[in-house]
């Protein structure tokens, strides 16, 4: 009998056929938490992307499991540390939403530069203000970029078409400045940069990493862009230094109020922060979207069946 797969969460196409022309049976089903309990034992591998959280109590009861694969960057929903000592992979594909990841920064850049959105919207007005929707070059800016792993290298080889220099820190890692890329401390990228872009991994200690006092440690008033995760960022805090200039704008695919299946909370039940930032001109907002493109699907699918492959000791 063929083992089995339960595809948690959708896939490209591409990741079930790779994984049944390796023999295994794949099932789709729209689980809840406590009959996943109960069918654990079924399945050698989990296909998963934010449905729920994968805890000890359901990785005890996943007797058989030998992979957990993540479509994507973002691991907080499983428990890692506990899968690896119950000998389970934990593959995640972050490589595949790398480049969706720059040309959304890059894109979000050049709308806040260029004051495209309040352009568009005043000009549906009736509003024909040439001299207030003014705008700045990318080239004549330093760009920074904090997190240097897939998504920041992507980045950062991206810009370099723009002629604008490039920084960046990662607390993690070291000796990675090239020709696309200076790398530079914490307090280097506070004084140099224009414009921000967070790409770290959210864990507790990475909890609010960007707060009041992180962000007025800039000498400049700077564009901040957030795609990354909502919980990294203290919305409050944000807030504050929209009102007082800090930041001129912010660019915000992620949010903090995300539930874990990363949708946001209803209208209904937004705060007053959460209405403030949607309300405002100098924000720009979009549904956690970065990385989600037609191509990146695919690229999460042979990413991930290339390393299902290996643990199996098959050829990709």
């Amino acid at each position: 009998m063929a083992k089995k797969i339960l595809f948690i969460d959708a896939a490209h196409p591409e990741l079930e056929k790779g994984l049944r022309d390796m023999g295994f049976s794949c099932i789709h089903a729209d689980v809840s938490y406590e009959t996943l309990l109960q069918t654990a034992p079924d399945y050698v591998g989990y296909v998963i992307r934010s449905k729920f959280a994968l805890d000890r109590a359901i990785l005890d009861q996943s007797t058989q499991l030998r992979f957990i694969a993540r479509i994507g960057a973002g691991m907080e929903n499983i428990d890692t540390a506990y899968a690896a000592s119950k000998h389970i992979e934990c593959l995640h594909s972050p490589e595949g939403n790398a480049d969706a990841v720059g040309e959304y920064v890059i894109a979000s850049t050049l709308l806040m530069l260029r004051k495209l959105p309040i352009a568009d919207r005043e000009v549906r007005q009736g509003i024909w203000d040439r001299e207030s929707n003014r705008g700045m070059e990318l080239h004549s800016k330093t760009f920074g970029i904090v997190g240097y792993g897939h998504m920041g290298e992507a980045l950062a080889k991206k810009l370099s078409g723009f002629g604008c220099r490039v920084i960046a820190y990662d607390k993690y890692k070291n000796g990675f400045g090239d020709a696309y890329v200076e790398e530079c401390s914490l307090s280097y990228l506070q004084k140099e940069a224009d414009i921000v872009s967070i790409h770290i991994n959210y864990m507790p200690e990475n909890l609010y990493y960007i707060h009041k006092e992180w962000i007025e440690a800039f000498e400049k008033d700077i564009f901040l862009i957030n795609s990354s995760r909502g919980k990294v960022l203290h919305t409050a805090d944000l807030i504050q230094c929209l009102q007082s200039g800090k930041i001129r704008m912010a660019a915000l695919d992620v949010l903090e109020y995300e539930d874990i299946r990363l949708r946001n909370r209803p209208k209904k039940a937004w705060d007053e922060a959460m209405r403030y930032i949607a309300g405002s001109d100098k924000v720009l907002l979009s549904p956690h979207i970065a990385g989600q493109t037609l191509e990146s699907s695919m690229k999460h699918a042979r990413i991930l069946l290339g390393k299902i492959q290996r643990i199996f000791n098959q050829p990709d």
